[in-house]
């Protein structure tokens, strides 16, 4: 694993259309470098192997041994948009609705738009940028079909 790639071990099940079907191998998970921060490990909840569709290049075949790669910064920028951005914008929002006349539902309802207008913004925001949104990529190991090795 290099440092600057979050990477999961996978076999190519079939390609179709210009998209894989990637068997990843999820049984190591428990007990992988990246612990419980993972997002794969607490989706694989216990299952062997997990199927993932992902966009192919053209030398990638079924039966293929890749590894699915994310780049690690690209992942923490997404997770700060996705996670921490609306819960302070929540926080905001229910400052400015307390603000307004100091009533719960006013400091509700602002929460509720703080939250809200931050999805909006989000969304938005990768829209215009989509290199906010981390895309995996499947980088080819060997050519041949082999069962998941034990960990």
């Amino acid at each position: 694993m290099s440092a600057s790639m979050i990477e999961h071990r996978g076999i190519v099940q079939r390609v179709d259309g210009g998209k894989a079907i990637v068997a990843m191998e999820t049984a190591g998970c428990s007990s992988c470098g990246q612990g419980g921060s993972c997002g794969i490990g607490k989706m694989a909840s216990g299952r062997p192997a997990t199927l993932l569709t992902l966009p192919v290049s053209a030398d990638i075949k079924a039966g293929d041994t890749v590894l699915i790669g994310l780049p690690a910064n690209r992942l923490t920028l997404s997770a700060l948009l996705g996670y921490l951005f609306p819960a302070f914008a929540m926080i905001f929002g229910a400052w400015l609705g307390s603000l307004n006349d100091g009533s719960d539902g006013a400091t509700a309802l602002g929460a509720m738009a703080g939250f809200i207008g931050a999805l909006a913004i989000a969304r938005v925001a990768i829209g215009m940028a989509p290199s906010l949104m981390p895309a995996p990529q499947l980088i080819p190991i060997s050519n041949q079909s082999s069962p998941f090795p034990k960990e």
